[in-house]
């Protein structure tokens, strides 16, 4: 197994250093379809830009932690925040004929992995995200 682990401030210019240590983890770990790649950094984008926005509010104080695993072709990223407990029944998932200015970060998440779960831990949130690479 492949493993990266990122800390991270709930600041927005923090994730662009969080896609390209994404894309160069795939691409160390000889995994090429820039398409699947691209796709993959856009999701993971959305989850954090969601932790800033509804978890931690746009304060740029707070704490986002990720680890990447890769074992063979099966990508794992879990993401973990120290924000107040979430609902996870109040996560609303849009359909694109529900498009509105905003909100389909979720939508994205869900079309790009295999499996989503929201996970209550101590002292904040945690999502896992999984996808079998082709």
């Amino acid at each position: 197994m492949q493993k990266i682990t990122l800390g991270i401030l709930s600041d927005k210019k923090y994730i662009r250093l969080v896609r390209s240590t994404l894309k160069e983890f795939l691409k160390l770990n000889n995994y090429d379809n820039s398409e699947e790649i691209f796709m993959i950094e856009l999701a993971i984008n959305e989850a954090i830009a969601n932790i800033i926005e509804h978890t931690y509010n746009f304060e740029e104080k707070n704490n986002i932690y990720l680890e990447i695993n890769l074992e063979k072709n099966k990508l794992t990223v879990s993401i973990k925040d120290e924000g107040p407990k979430i609902n996870v029944d109040n996560i609303k998932h849009r359909d694109l004929e529900d498009y509105q200015d905003s909100g389909l970060g979720v939508f994205i998440i869900k079309s790009v992995f295999d499996s989503i779960e929201w996970i209550d831990i101590d002292g904040g949130n945690m999502q896992i995200l999984s996808k079998t690479l082709v």
